[in-house]
């Protein structure tokens, strides 16, 4: 299997930031726009402070997402990013995506919560006309940040339901932040109808990923930590609840990992859990989603059923229409023939 041709197969990404995966000279260019009070310093290595190092914590990690929504308080620069972030998975044949993001976080210059969730999905859209890639939104609340603003996130994603956002999360900051102190959020994305996936298990904390499935979450961010309550991991295999893997990032935050072969990604893997590969922040992580592939098919020796299994996995767990996810299945089924 070659990185030419993990590159050529249709894949689907269901976990990426927009506030994460810009473009660096974007970011740059966006910078140098800023208003003169809110410019960088000078001294300021910009290049460095949006590429966190390759080891460390989840909240040195998310240090580096500051500058990057700084520069992402305009529509045009939503619509901008949005778009870009769909050109550059359409390049590497992602066929389908779900971009993730707290719009209250880009509503601090003058837009609306609504225009701002407006913006990235005009991005979207624009990206599927031009390049014909699926792109949804999916609406982030933050852990660490009240039940107030997540309440307003998931009315935010109940009332743009099937107007560009697919789904409702929970991210930020994990240990000492239960998911279930955000339980009436949601509540309110389940009784909109909206889809729900949760943050848990990334960092530390794997009982997260026990509290996130009785709140009824469809899939899990990350879960690395799973293995650490093996009953818990019985039961994720049991109910197949897929898991939102993001390798290099994993890498970078887990706190046990110094290598990919520590991922515990095949143990998961050979126990049923259906498992999806995603980036998570391409440009904090500096990597695509080819990228992410071939590391853990040289990492674990995988086989090209594999590899079609992982990629049916996240056509299986998309938060899309039957009718969508048929077509999907078809095309990655097609490729596979070759």
């Amino acid at each position: 299997m070659t990185t030419r041709w993990l590159r050529r197969i249709p894949k689907v990404e269901l976990h990426v930031h927009l506030d994460g995966s810009l473009r660096l000279a974007t970011f740059l260019s966006l910078a140098k726009k800023l208003p003169a009070e809110k410019q960088f310093p000078a001294s300021m290595d910009l290049r460095k402070a949006v590429v966190p190092p390759s080891k460390g914590s989840l909240e040195g990690y998310l240090q580096s997402f500051q500058y990057t929504v700084a520069v992402m308080q305009t529509a045009t620069a939503l619509d901008r990013v949005a778009y870009e972030l769909c050109e550059d998975a359409a390049k590497e044949n992602v066929v389908y995506i779900e971009i993730r993001f707290n719009p209250l976080l880009h509503a601090e210059e003058g837009l609306s919560p609504r225009d701002v969730v407006k913006a990235a999905a005009t991005g979207c859209a624009r990206a599927k006309d031009a390049l014909g890639i699926e792109a949804g939104l999916l609406l982030s609340a933050l852990r660490n940040e009240s039940t107030e603003r997540s309440m307003e996130v998931a009315q935010l994603a109940a009332q743009f339901r099937g107007a560009g956002v697919v789904g409702f999360d929970l991210a930020g900051p994990e240990r000492g932040f239960s998911p279930t102190a955000h339980k009436a959020a949601v509540e309110l994305a389940h009784d909109a109808g909206v889809p729900v996936t949760l943050h848990a298990g990334e960092s530390c904390c794997p009982e997260h990923i026990k509290e996130a499935i009785d709140l009824g979450a469809s899939r899990i961010g990350h879960g690395v930590h799973l293995f650490k309550i093996p009953a818990l991991e019985q039961r994720v295999a049991t109910l197949q609840i897929p898991l939102e893997v993001c390798p290099t990032s994993n890498l970078q935050v887990s706190g046990f990992m110094n290598r990919y072969a520590d991922h515990p990604i095949k143990r998961y893997l050979d126990l049923g859990i259906p498992i999806t590969l995603n980036t998570d922040n391409r440009l904090m992580s500096q990597i695509d989603l080819t990228h992410e592939f071939a590391a853990i098919v040289r990492t674990f020796d995988l086989e090209r059923e594999d590899v079609k299994q992982i990629v049916l996995a996240g056509v299986d767990a998309a938060f899309t229409s039957d009718a969508t996810k048929a077509q999907l299945h078809q095309r990655v089924a097609s490729s596979f023939e070759d």
